[in-house]
């Protein structure tokens, strides 16, 4: 199996556990004729622990702002929770899924954005240890968290990660999974194609706005640095036929 596809699941399908559960058996199945490396975040659950613990969050430019707190409530959240929810999901389905952070191995190299704290953006894909579970037929279930060149542990957004990733691995396809159609125009329509040089005037007429701004900027370097197609996909109607909206050059 050559052909490579990274998918990116988002933290807010986790709250959906019937659509959670679907994409689960669809990826499992998806495993069997070719690669798949899966990365996900879990704001949700970040959010839920964060309150648990009363503390404060916010965010910045749609990025989460980590004091050292937040930190090591958002490593609790990622790998130990919804990174085992995913890779046990993905067992019982048939897959053989492992989890892993991108700072295992030193598989995802960062350095820290200091205006948002703790918060890394990788700088470099090792690709060892991935390429040895891929190459061992396991399906490698991703939390976002990095480290930098010193071993300090980063947050990293998860839709940068999975781009990183990607590109690295020369992906076919990349895919975020979300708890939307896709991109949506003014007059509430799914945009089903953008070009790369669409993205800038989007996100100055407010199109794009929020959290979608860094999955889409993250969605357009990929595509510069030669993956042929990402979507924007609804995560509840499955990966197997996919509908939302394609970002290409």
């Amino acid at each position: 199996m050559s052909e490579l596809t990274v998918v990116k699941f988002g933290g807010s399908l986790t709250k959906n556990p019937q659509a959670q559960n679907k994409f689960l058996e669809e990826l499992t199945l998806i495993s069997k004729r070719q690669n798949i490396i899966l990365v996900h975040g879990g704001g949700p659950e970040i959010n839920v622990l964060l309150e648990k613990f009363a503390i404060t969050s916010r965010f910045v430019n749609g990025l989460r702002f980590t004091d050292a707190d937040t930190l090591g409530v958002v490593e609790l959240a990622l790998s130990g929770k919804v990174n085992r929810v995913l890779t046990t999901g993905l067992i019982k389905n048939g897959a053989n899924a492992v989890g892993i952070s991108g700072k295992d191995g030193k598989s995802v190299i960062c350095r820290q954005v200091e205006y948002l704290g703790f918060v890394g953006e990788p700088v470099k894909v090792n690709r060892k240890l991935i390429d040895i579970l891929i190459k061992a037929r396991f399906l490698p279930v991703i939390a976002s968290i990095a480290a930098d060149v010193e071993g300090n542990i980063m947050n990293v957004n998860a839709d940068t990660l999975a781009a990183s990733i990607a590109v690295a691995f020369k992906a076919q396809k990349l895919i975020f999974l979300t708890d939307v159609a896709g991109v949506f125009d003014k007059n509430n329509n799914i945009i089903k194609e953008i070009k790369i040089k669409e993205i800038n005037s989007l996100i100055e007429d407010k199109t794009i706005t929020g959290g979608m701004i860094p999955k889409i900027k993250g969605c357009a370097e990929s595509v510069k640095k030669g993956l042929k197609e990402v979507w924007i996909a609804e995560g509840i109607s499955g990966i197997q036929k996919i509908k939302g909206t394609v970002i290409k050059k």
